[in-house]
C-alpha cells in the first residue's frame, strides 16, 4: 500500500527514546533529548515478565489550541530539539505535575501509553496520561514498578528510604504497596548502572483506572473512527470478512478465520469445547482470555467472543500471539502484515 511507506518515511523522523532511557544521565542531556543507551547499550533488557507501557515525547511548545467539538480538551503542538513535531492531546483526565500552566516555549514531557493502538497520522498524535513541564532543578520518572521497584523499561530502580515522601495525587499520605501502580518518581541524582538507581525525594501515586485493554480505542478516537465500517488489508490485500467491532469494554474485535485464512494459516473448529486451533500450535478457546501457543498462553486482555457463529479476536491478537510486525487501525482500514514495523 502506497499510504504505508509514504507514512513510514514520516513517521519514522518523529521515533524517540522515551525519557526514561535517559535516567543515567544529567537533567540537560535529558532535555537535549540524549538517551542512556548512548552510553550503555547492552543490558537494558525489560524484565521477561514486564512489559514496556509507558514512552514519552518531549519537545518545546510550539502552539496550543482547543480542539474542536471537544469539551476539557486541548492540543499542544510540539517540536523536539531534532525539529521532529508531535501533537500532544490533553484532556480533563491527563496529569499535570505541579499543576503547571503549559505555555509556548515551554520544554514538555508528555507519557503516553505505548500499548494502545496509534491513529496513523503526522505529525503523530500522543494521548498524555502525565505531563511535565521541565524543571532543571529535578528529574521526573512516570511508569509502572515491579516488586522490586524497577521500572517497566529496567531504566529506574527505586530506594525508597524514610525521608521519601509518598501521596496520591489529591495529595494525601499514601502508605500502600507501590508494586504495579502508575507511579510519578521525582529524584534528583542516579547512578549510571543498568537500571539506574535513586532515592526519590517524592512520590506520586496516581488513582487506579480501569484497565484499558490492548486494542482499546481511545474516546477521542471513537468520536471520529468506526471500525464497523473499515476494511481489513491483509499483507497489502483488502479482504471480504464479516465487519469488526468494538466490544463491550471499547476493545477492536476481528474476525478470525477470514484473517488468519488469508495468512495462510487452517483454522479448526471444535464445536463441543468451544475452542479454536490456528495452524499447528495456536490454540483459543471462547470466553477465554488466554491464548496458547506451544507451551506458552499469552493474556491480551480481552477473551475471543463468538459473534453470530463466528469467532472474534482482540486485534492485538495478531501482534502480540501470531507475531505479525503490523497489526493497526488506520483512517477506515484494518492493517496486518509483516512489512516494516510502524511504531
Amino acid at each position: 500500500m502506497k499510504f504505508k511507506k509514504i507514512l513510514a518515511g514520516l513517521l519514522s523522523a518523529t521515533i524517540i527514546f522515551s525519557l526514561g532511557t535517559s535516567l543515567a544521565l544529567n537533567q540537560e542531556d535529558a532535555l537535549n533529548g540524549n538517551t542512556a543507551g548512548q552510553i550503555t547499550t547492552t543490558s537494558a533488557e525489560p524484565n521477561e515478565q514486564q512489559k514496556i507501557r509507558y514512552k514519552a515525547f518531549t519537545g518545546i511548545v510550539k502552539e496550543i489550541r482547543e480542539r474542536e467539538g471537544m469539551e476539557d480538551s486541548k492540543l499542544v503542538s510540539v517540536e523536539s530539539k531534532d525539529g521532529n513535531p508531535a501533537d500532544i492531546v490533553i484532556t480533563c483526565d491527563t496529569y499535570i505535575l505541579e499543576d503547571a500552566e503549559i505555555s509556548i516555549g515551554d520544554t514538555i514531557t508528555a507519557y503516553y501509553d505505548a500499548t494502545r493502538p496509534m491513529i496513523m497520522i503526522y505529525p503523530p498524535q500522543y494521548s498524555a496520561e502525565v505531563v511535565v513541564v521541565e524543571s532543571s532543578e529535578r528529574n521526573v520518572k512516570f511508569d509502572i514498578f515491579n516488586e522490586g521497584l524497577a521500572s517497566s523499561d529496567n531504566q529506574l530502580k527505586l530506594n525508597i528510604s524514610d525521608e521519601t515522601e509518598i501521596f496520591l495525587q489529591d495529595g494525601t499520605t499514601y502508605e500502600g504497596e507501590l508494586t504495579g501502580k502508575r507511579l510519578i518518581v521525582i529524584y534528583g541524582s542516579a547512578t549510571k548502572s543498568i537500571p539506574a538507581q535513586t532515592t526519590p525525594y517524592q512520590i506520586i501515586v496516581l488513582f487506579d483506572m480501569e484497565e484499558e485493554k490492548p486494542g482499546e480505542v481511545a474516546v477521542e478516537e471513537k468520536q471520529a473512527y468506526d471500525v464497523s465500517t473499515m476494511e481489513i488489508i491483509v499483507e497489502n490485500k483488502k479482504i471480504e470478512a464479516p465487519a469488526a467491532y468494538e466490544s463491550n469494554q471499547g476493545v477492536v474485535m476481528v474476525p478470525l478465520r477470514a484473517i488468519a485464512e488469508a495468512l495462510g494459516y487452517e483454522v479448526v473448529w471444535n464445536n463441543e469445547t468451544q475452542s479454536v486451533m490456528v495452524g499447528k500450535d495456536i490454540f483459543l478457546t471462547i470466553g477465554k482470555d488466554g491464548y496458547t501457543v506451544g507451551e506458552d498462553i499469552i493474556k491480551l486482555g480481552a477473551a475471543p467472543e463468538l459473534t453470530e457463529e463466528r469467532t472474534f479476536v482482540p486485534l492485538s491478537f495478531f501482534k502480540n500471539v501470531m507475531k505479525m510486525n503490523n497489526a493497526y487501525v488506520f483512517e477506515g482500514q484494518i492493517v496486518i502484515d509483516n512489512e516494516e514495523v510502524m511504531q
